[in-house]
């Protein structure tokens, strides 16, 4: 027997169990009524589920925007800036106040110092450094609440620097 025997052979065997293996001849089919009505069925509910979807989106908002203003002790998010804090024109001590006040005790204050602009007119240069009370003078920038809890605050006490919000171009207090 050569291989176009063993072919003819296996294309014999493989007829003769399809002859024997019960069903029908053409796969089952849908028909067209059917087929519509599923289409027509997911046509109808999209608008549904749109409205549904935009109804969500717009009472998440609204709440959390009346939690906000209402003024909810935590409802910044970690790494978020304080909102409505308005210290941007307060003197370091004066913001340390205002944040024990408002139930802020573990600040760390980052202070930077040096130049906004160098002479030829490009990045300026600028040290950091982080400390538990807060400089006499610079700007206030509202800082964020870590995962921790604690509350990092900036202060910009570099030369040119112009500040930030309601104190944006007044002179460094």
């Amino acid at each position: 027997m050569d291989g176009h025997d063993l072919d003819t052979s296996l294309e014999a065997r493989l007829a003769a169990m399809e002859a024997r293996a019960p069903g029908r001849d053409d796969p089952p089919r849908l028909d067209q009524r059917s087929r519509r009505g599923r289409f027509a069925v997911s046509f109808a509910m999209a608008p549904v589920l749109v409205l549904a979807l935009v109804a969500s989106a717009a009472a998440g908002t609204v709440v959390i925007s009346r939690l906000t203003a209402e003024g909810h002790s935590g409802i910044e998010n970690p790494g978020q800036p304080l909102e409505g804090a308005a210290m941007e024109c307060m003197t370091g001590p004066e913001a340390q106040a205002f944040l024990a006040a408002h139930g802020y005790t573990d600040v760390v204050w980052q202070v930077e110092s040096g130049s906004v602009l160098s002479a030829d007119g490009g990045k300026g240069s600028s040290t950091t450094v982080q400390q538990a009370s807060p400089p006499d003078h610079g700007y206030v920038i509202p800082g964020s609440v870590q995962d921790s809890g604690q509350l990092l605050m900036v202060v910009d006490q570099r030369v040119g620097a112009t500040g930030v919000g309601a104190c944006f171009g007044q002179p460094m207090p």
